[in-house]
């Protein structure tokens, strides 16, 4: 396959890579998306090889689930797969050592909000009903804070990163971040889940 030709498929054309069983379909994801995938998991596990075998694993699953999968939104489908993978690399790695990681350091910013305790958070996010509340905070929200709350709590990113991409300062993120956590805070109170 050309590679100039392979940058500018369209997600609908990869899909059909992967359908017609083309390995030139995990080229072309790699070269779309590669990047961004490394840098999801990069910002969970802190460590290049672990985030380069989270990103293998992941082209791999994508092999096996498309077919019989058609995501909609490809992007969105191997972020999920990508975070997937890497939060489990995480769990494992952390029952080994204590790594630095911004998933560590994300999750310590919720954990007053969604548990009080002992309780792993990453476990308790799982939970149906934390999670129907959560969906419905998120869809009370803006556009512009759901952004910054997905990119940190869900990517991981560094506020930093979040700051640079709305063209804002750190102080600002962090302002935002802790007007969303409270609001969470009083939804979930509001619901009845246990803080």
């Amino acid at each position: 396959m050309n590679s100039n030709k392979s940058d500018r498929l369209s997600d609908g054309d990869i899909i059909e890579l992967y359908f017609e069983r083309d390995e030139g379909a995990i080229n072309a994801t790699g070269r779309k998306y590669g990047a961004y995938l490394f840098t999801i998991g990069n910002n969970i596990l802190n460590d290049r090889f672990d985030s380069e075998e989270c990103l293998n694993d992941t082209y791999f699953t994508t092999w096996n689930r498309i077919p019989p999968e058609r995501p909609t939104y490809l992007q969105m489908f191997l972020s999920k797969i990508m975070r997937d993978v890497s939060v489990s690399r995480y769990r494992k790695s952390k029952a080994k050592k204590r790594i630095s990681s911004e998933l560590v350091v994300s999750m310590e910013e919720l954990g007053d909000t969604i548990v009080s305790g002992e309780a792993d958070i990453v476990e308790d996010i799982a939970m149906k009903e934390t999670v129907r509340v959560l969906n419905s905070f998120l869809g009370s929200i803006t556009k512009r804070q759901r952004f910054i709350f997905i990119c940190r709590y869900y990517y991981c990113d560094k506020v930093t990163t979040i700051a640079k991409m709305l063209s804002v300062s750190q102080k600002t993120v962090y302002r935002e971040l802790e007007k969303l956590r409270s609001e969470l805070k009083c939804a979930l109170k509001k619901e009845g889940v246990s803080i």
